[in-house]
């Protein structure tokens, strides 16, 4: 068995739901280790998915490569309420743009497993 190199970062990936599961069957496949959080919230009130992935410096390219090919940024329309007085409420449509992703990378002094 070859020995890896060492994991010196920390890359948390916030992507939609919709769009998360192309990117950890890719990521998986290339031998990524990933641990997954679900949540939902901001303006579309869908589900996120949080990726924590611990990797070498050497593989960020990599795997920001198929960040790119997997969580696009989208335009959709949404519906919202508003009120225009207290008893009437208005509805209309909103053009936001959703998906892509957010990464935050983090240097690791130190990896364990135990």
């Amino acid at each position: 068995m070859t020995e890896q190199p060492p994991i010196d970062q920390l890359l948390i990936v916030n992507v939609l739901g919709e769009q998360s599961s192309e990117l950890r069957h890719r990521l998986i496949r290339d031998g990524f280790q990933i641990t997954e959080m679900n949540s939902a919230g901001g303006l579309v009130q869908e589900l996120q998915v949080s990726l924590l992935i611990g990797l070498n410096h050497s593989r960020q390219a990599q795997l920001l490569q198929h960040i790119r090919d997997c969580c696009r940024r989208q335009k959709r329309f949404l519906p919202t309420q508003f009120e225009g007085s207290p008893t009437v409420f208005h509805s209309a449509v909103i053009e936001a743009e959703v998906g892509g992703a957010m990464i935050f990378v983090l240097d690791v002094e130190r990896f364990e497993r135990l």
